[in-house]
């Protein structure tokens, strides 16, 4: 099994998929009016019903997506999209100019709002991408289906590095969006998901992080969110003990000058 299995969907497929079905539902309600039209029905050729669903499947999407994720900016762009999307059938139906207002002001409302908001979109579908690469990578070599989640963070082992290389390491992560870090007196903790936003979170014990003491001390959690995304229960230590493993082999990888490795790697767990 490659480790490209091992993963449940991302929420991120739905959109792609949702729009393809209403390009499909479009096309046949197009057809189905026209055909009705030409026996005779009194009948409008603008499809309602699929523009109707269209709105309600972004507005369902966004309110999901807050539960998942806990972001607010989620189903306020649901609800706007969707909002904007259900008054084109006004429009088309004849109900005035009134109508051709509310619309151009809902669209005008829905790009300010992308546009304000753009850092924080942007920024959590980059962390999330790159969190479902880390995992992928730490379960690539994991087929023991055996013990569950367990809350106790892993004692992973030891590092080597000063605390200079390793604080250039952690921002070099956060610049690339690979993970969030929280510093502490004793410690830096690096703070990745697949669920919950790491926008929103201010802890990092919300989320899986993994504990770089300045001592060379390794510890990692994994959310049990994130540890259920796995389509099977794999070894749990062996996950940690995995996870801890990549994130060594990427200071590593930092300490020799081949920032650029990290990202490549990161990039083939697809």
């Amino acid at each position: 099994m490659s480790y490209n299995s091992k993963i449940k969907m991302s929420i991120g497929w739905i959109y792609p998929i949702g729009i393809l079905i209403s390009y499909i539902l479009l096309f046949s309600e197009i057809e189905i009016r026209r055909y009705l039209k030409i026996a005779g029905e009194v009948i409008v050729k603008f499809p309602f019903i699929t523009v109707f669903l269209v709105s309600l499947f972004f507005i369902v999407l966004g309110i999901i997506q807050w539960f998942r994720y806990k972001n607010w900016i989620y189903p306020v762009l649901g609800i706007l999209i969707g909002i904007t999307t259900a008054q084109i059938s006004f429009i088309y139906s004849g109900f005035g100019d009134i109508f051709k207002f509310t619309y151009f002001s809902s669209f005008i409302i829905l790009i300010l709002f992308i546009v304000i908001n753009w850092k924080s979109i942007y920024s959590h579908e980059r962390f999330e991408i790159n969190s479902r690469r880390l995992f992928r990578l730490a379960s690539e070599r994991i087929y023991e289906v055996s013990d569950g989640f367990t809350e106790r963070p892993f004692v992973a082992g030891q590092f080597e590095c000063s605390k200079d290389e390793l604080l250039g390491f952690i921002r070099f992560l956060h610049g690339s969006y690979v993970a969030k870090p929280f510093y502490l007196e004793s410690s830096v903790t690096i703070a990745f998901s697949m669920n919950k936003s790491l926008m929103v979170i201010t802890e990092p014990s919300e989320v899986s992080n993994v504990i770089f003491g300045y001592d060379g001390s390794i510890r990692v959690v994994i959310s049990e969110k994130d540890y259920k995304d796995y389509k099977e229960r794999l070894s749990f230590d062996q996950l940690c003990s995995s996870m801890a493993d990549v994130f060594a082999r990427f200071l590593d990888y930092y300490k020799k000058g081949l920032e650029s490795r990290i990202l490549t790697e990161l990039k083939s767990a697809k």
